[in-house]
Parts: structure tokens; C-alpha cells; sequence
């Protein structure tokens, strides 16, 4: 059976973007920014904190991974669940304000407890920010545009990442670390203000030119009619593989050239700064624009493009590892993060497509459940627990062996999205239709 050129919700028509929409995008794209930025920090701050502390790489990256995820992971569902049924701006406003005031904390912290305590409230915090931001432009943005205006907003992450790196780099060498969780901090509290105060709840449903239903179904129901999207099946997957590659590169990175290429702090921070940053801007935009065309002429490119950027992603990480020269090391880190990066806006759209309104939220929370839970989590343990494994053998080169499991992942995950994109049409098709059966009997919307 072939599959149609074009998904429903182009066949129905668009609807026009409006100035609103445009600013809500623009705000949570700047707390995007905020977010990457306050969780990025750690990750070039490893080093420092852990001779100040006297704690192993494992301790280190089970701070940075579990001290970070579990609050982040366990909370997201429940708080999805709630933006479904309630106001996604209050909660998004709140969570905020939480995240950046525990970032402000981390840089009080007195030893590694207190550390991972402080990282499980900006993980508690940060739980509340991105499915309800996914869901609200669901709302705002027709189909065809959604992929770009996620890509947008991931896009902040990269900017995020560039502007906590190089905070963070040079704050560290001349104040120290503490110094640097606070500056990185501080300015999520007069964002959270001013979002409170300026950003409109969208109306559910609003982009839906279709029979759609804005009921929300019970949860044992949501979570049927979501195995029952063998897209959605296939994206969780290799969303998470891209997850553990992803993070475990973020978090290790700055360790891996101070430790193999013997670099300064404000060096790989600006180094970090200008490759995550930059090309990672690049990336997430580049996986925009090409789902965005391929995708209005096969729907099946909406996830073909990001299995095509995994497929490339993996030989340029694994170069970056073992190039002795610097300046190959720092081209195959950007090409490989342009790959990443590619991946990200698109895959999220994908989520909300398949998905039903009232579901939205809960559908990005329980990819971010898995992704961070495994891939940030396990991930950033798995690579610090290799490395002190391998310490005896390969002595301080040992993280570069340890790296190589994230480095490969990127491949079983495009075959993931390519198989994925198989269904896509179809489970498109099933979420924009109106409820039947005993759905239609579900709870009604508040």
C-alpha cells in the first residue's frame, strides 16, 4: 500500500500563524534558552567541583545525570498530565522560577549531597517546562509549520548551551564554580515574571480544522492509543539511543579535551560555546527547514530527515574521539552536533501530529520520560562508570574509550526513524479523527 504525498491536515487546509503566536514562540524560546543554560552549566563545571569536592567520575556523573533526571523524568509525567487538563502558562511560569532558583542553590552547595539536592530541584523545576511549551504551540501553529516552529524553539537550546559554556568557562576561571551556577541562574526569575505577565493560554485545539476531539481521555486510554501509534513506538526508541548520545557527549565533552587535549577551562568552554552553540543553531534550524519542504511533499520525510541526520552523526563522533589533532577533533564535534541538533525539532513535532490534543503534553513527557531517564541518567553514569573502570589500563585517556558506546548508538537510531516513518501517515491520519467507541464517552475537557 502506498503511502499518500501529503498528511491530512494539508489536505484539509492551513490556518494563519498570528503576531501572538510568533511572541509566545519568540518568550519560550528565550526560556529555552534559560533551561539549556542552567543544566549546561554543570557539565563544564565537572572538573573543578569534583577536585573540590574529592569524588570519583562516578559520583560525578550520577550528579550529573540522576542528581539532574530523576526529579526531571518522574515528575514530567504527572505535570504533562496536569498541562493537559490545566493551564499550561501557570505551570510553565512556575516550574521556571523553581529551576533557576536551584540552579542559584547548586553554587551554595557544601559537598556532593547537597549538590545532587540542589540538582533534583532544577530537575524538579525544569520538569514543568518543555511538553507544556510542545503542547501550547500545538496549539498556535498549523501542522505544516509546526516542525519549523519547534525547531525554533529547540533552537534555544543551543543557544542556551553556547551562552552557559562560555558563562560558565570564564566565570569558573576567574570567581570559581560557585559563582558561575549563580550568574547562570539569576536571570530565570525576571523571565518567569515577565512570561507570567505577557503570554496568553492558547485556546486547545485552535490550529484543528478537522473533527477533532478536545476531550481528555482517562490515562489507561492515552497510553493504548499511543502503543497503538507504532510511529510513536519507534521515535521513543531511537529518540532514546539518541538520547544517550546526545547527553553523554554534552556532559563528558568538557572532561574529555581538558583530560585527552589537555585544555583550559575558558578555552573548551569558548570551544564548546562556539560548537554547540553555533553549529548545533545550525543543525536544529537546517532539521527544520528540510522536514518542513521534504515533508509537504512525503510525509515520511518527517522523519526521514532526522533518521538521515543519525545516520551521519555516528562516524563523526567516533572520529572526534580518536583524531589526534585538535582542529579535526573540534570539525568532526561540529559536524557530528549539526547531526544531533537535526534531529530534535522534528522529532517533537512529530509527537504532537500523532497525538491527540489533550494528549499532547503527556506525548513530549513520556519521550523526555525515557530519553533523559535513560539517556542523560544511564547514560552519563554509564560513560563516568567505564571510565573508572578503564582508569587502570588507559590512565587519564580512559573517558575516550569510555565514549565510544555513545558514538555508535546513532546508527541503530536512524534504522528506528526510518522504520518509523513507515506508519507515519497513517497514525497522523488516526489522531486528527474524532473520538469513537468508548472514547467518545471519555471525560469531558475543562
Amino acid at each position: 500500500m502506498s503511502l499518500p504525498r501529503t498528511s491530512p491536515d494539508e489536505v484539509r487546509g492551513k490556518v494563519s500563524t498570528s503576531p501572538e503566536a510568533n511572541y509566545t514562540l519568540a518568550v519560550l524560546s528565550l526560556i529555552y534558552v534559560l533551561n539549556y543554560a542552567d543544566r549546561g552549566v554543570l557539565s563544564l563545571l565537572l572538573d573543578s567541583i569534583k577536585k573540590d569536592f574529592h569524588v570519583s567520575d562516578t559520583v560525578m556523573g550520577l550528579i550529573a545525570g540522576f542528581g539532574f533526571v530523576l526529579f526531571y523524568s518522574l515528575l514530567g509525567l504527572p505535570i504533562a498530565r496536569w498541562a493537559d487538563r490545566f493551564n499550561r502558562r501557570f505551570i510553565l511560569a512556575t516550574g521556571l522560577a523553581v529551576w533557576s532558583v536551584m540552579t542559584c542553590f547548586s553554587g551554595l552547595a557544601r559537598g556532593a549531597w547537597q549538590l545532587a539536592l540542589t540538582r533534583l530541584g532544577v530537575g524538579a523545576g525544569e520538569a514543568c517546562g518543555i511538553a507544556p511549551a510542545h503542547s501550547m504551540l500545538a496549539d498556535l501553529y498549523p501542522k505544516e509549520e509546526l516542525p519549523r516552529a519547534l525547531s525554533i524553539l529547540t533552537a534555544g537550546s543551543r543557544v542556551g548551551a553556547f551562552a552557559g559554556s562560555v558563562l560558565a568557562g570564564v566565570v569558573n576561571q576567574y570567581y570559581g564554580w560557585r559563582a558561575a551556577f549563580i550568574a547562570a541562574g539569576a536571570p530565570g526569575i525576571a523571565v518567569a515574571i515577565l512570561f507570567r505577565l505577557t503570554v496568553k493560554e492558547p485556546a486547545r485545539g485552535a490550529m484543528e480544522t478537522g473533527g477533532a476531539s478536545t476531550r481528555l481521555l482517562p490515562l489507561g486510554q492515552t497510553f493504548l492509543f499511543f502503543l497503538r501509534q507504532r510511529s510513536f513506538l519507534f521515535i521513543t526508541l531511537g529518540g532514546t539511543l539518541m538520547g544517550v548520545t546526545l547527553y553523554g557527549f554534552e556532559v563528558w565533552t568538557p572532561a574529555f579535551l581538558h583530560r585527552v587535549h589537555h585544555l583550559g577551562s575558558a578555552r573548551i568552554g569558548t570551544y564548546q560555546g562556539a560548537v554547540v552553540g553555533v553549529f548545533g543553531l545550525a543543525g536544529v534550524l537546517l532539521g527544520g527547514f528540510f522536514t518542513e519542504w521534504l515533508g509537504k511533499r512525503d510525509v515520511r520525510w518527517r522523519l526521514n530527515v532526522p533518521a538521515a541526520a543519525s545516520l551521519l552523526a555516528g562516524p563523526m563522533y567516533l572520529l572526534f574521539l580518536f583524531l589526534p589533532s585538535l582542529p579535526a577533533t573540534l570539525a568532526c564535534w561540529a559536524l557530528a552536533t549539526v547531526c544531533t541538533s537535526a534531529y530534535m525539532g522534528p522529532i517533537f513535532a512529530v509527537y504532537q501530529m500523532v497525538s491527540k490534543i489533550r494528549m499532547r503534553a503527556l506525548a513530549s513527557a513520556t519521550f523526555l520520560f525515557f530519553g533523559n531517564l535513560l539517556g542523560l541518567g544511564m547514560g552519563s553514569w554509564a560513560i563516568g562508570w567505564l571510565s573508572t573502570a578503564l582508569r587502570p589500563r588507559y590512565g587519564a585517556t580512559s573517558l575516550r574509550y569510555s565514549m565510544v558506546l555513545p558514538g555508535v548508538l546513532p546508527l541503530a537510531a536512524a534504522l528506528l526513524f526510518w522504520i518509523g516513518s513507515r506508519y507515519l501517515a497513517d497514525d497522523i491520519a488516526r489522531a486528527a479523527a474524532p473520538d469513537s467507541g468508548s472514547e467518545a464517552h471519555a471525560a469531558p475537557s475543562n
